[in-house]
């Protein structure tokens, strides 16, 4: 049972216009701190809009039990401003509702990996197939060819890595429903910069290869690419034969398997030259657009 103050709030928030913005800025008040009666909520939904500027984020929530029922709204964040770098319109959304005084926000915002339009809260199961895992040790070498191969792109038209030949390619793994802020969505903003650049310079592809295959069908990545804003000429989205992407995966080093519901794996970003050799590659986080943009760069040149 709701507390008339609860109700009373809740009934506030309800009726706030999407996109409203009752103060000048979203953001926190330098200074400002929530009081000793604030109110904190876990709120979990679907990011439908992103506002820099304002800091804000709409979000298709679920039910707050005993507080506030299902709904889409906007939402002040009060958190890192750098959250914003990873909040896109598409991926699931945990945080704190913080509720005082009338006010409110969310902090502690997370991403919980993209969903599709037609998907539920829960993912589907997965299809009846075997998972396949990459083979350790079998990475090529830098300035060692890498062996041609053939994955299907978000279009659902196959591409054979030789059409790539005679253009820098970066390429790297993920996969849409990974929950880990820090790691697929990261990487995914991180080549979204980087195509950018490629765009404004006129060379360059992007290759991004799911490391789970059975659910990133070509039109579950195609609408990930379009919620990135990829264009698929110069940016695909690979998937395949479980088989065949485990052993585009292997040459490059990067291992994977699933674990408890998701895909544990490593990150990497690979840079080729024109020629199809490796050039340089990067594991974990430590790399930014601009490092791969500068290494395509240097590949272009020879």
């Amino acid at each position: 049972m709701k507390s008339p103050l609860r109700a009373a709030l809740a009934l506030f928030l309800a009726v706030l216009p999407l996109g409203c913005s009752k103060r000048e800025t979203a953001g926190p008040v330098k200074g400002s701190a929530p009081s000793a009666s604030a109110q904190r909520y876990d709120l979990r939904g679907i990011i439908r809009g992103v506002d820099a500027e304002k800091r804000e984020v709409t979000v298709e929530h679920e039910e707050i039990p005993g507080y506030m029922d299902a709904m889409t709204m906007s939402f002040p964040v009060r958190d890192d401003p750098q959250v914003f770098e990873i909040l896109r319109a598409g991926d699931r959304l945990e945080a704190k509702l913080v509720v005082d005084e009338g006010d409110y926000w969310l902090e502690h915002v997370l991403t919980k990996g993209f969903v599709t339009s037609s998907a539920s809260g829960t993912p589907a199961p997965l299809p009846t197939v075997r998972v396949v895992t990459p083979e350790p040790n079998r990475g090529v070498a830098v300035g060692d060819s890498i062996p041609d191969f053939a994955l299907t792109d978000q279009t659902g038209r196959l591409v054979r890595f030789s059409e790539m030949r005679g253009e820098p390619v970066a390429v790297t793994f993920i996969y849409t429903r990974c929950p880990i802020a820090t790691a697929c969505p990261l990487t995914a903003t991180r080549f979204a910069k980087l195509d950018s650049l490629l765009k404004a310079k006129g060379f360059g592809k992007l290759l991004t290869i799911t490391v789970e295959p059975e659910r990133d069908t070509p039109k579950v990545l195609a609408e990930y690419a379009s919620h990135l804003g990829a264009d698929p000429a110069r940016w695909k989205f690979l998937t395949g034969d479980p088989k065949a992407v485990a052993d585009v995966a292997s040459r490059f080093g990067v291992i994977y398997y699933p674990d408890k519901g998701q895909v544990v794996h490593a990150q990497a970003v690979a840079v080729v030259d024109p020629a199809g050799r490796l050039a340089t590659i990067y594991y974990g986080d430590n790399w930014d657009a601009e490092a791969i943009f500068r290494d395509l760069e240097k590949a272009r040149k020879g």
